[in-house]
């Protein structure tokens, strides 16, 4: 399969910035905000899992550049 980079999509965006701009989310809050403002239908199973997977992603990016920007500013 390969490590591909994942294309920075509209939801994506909107992921790492409810991560960047809330004090802390947890993965069913930003999966109501999901469903709320796209339709994503949450309360399918796969789909809630898939979304889960993409916050997890996305978390660990915004923490990453956090982790650079503090590293950085020192």
């Amino acid at each position: 399969m390969g490590d591909k980079k994942k294309s920075e999509t509209r939801i994506r965006k909107y992921i790492k910035g409810l991560i960047r701009n809330r004090k802390y989310l947890t993965t069913e809050d930003i999966c109501l905000y999901l469903e709320r403002y796209y339709g994503v239908p949450i309360h399918i199973p796969s789909v809630f899992y898939r979304y889960k997977k993409i916050i997890r992603e996305c978390r660990k990016e915004v923490y990453a550049e956090r982790k650079r920007k503090k590293k950085k500013s020192k």
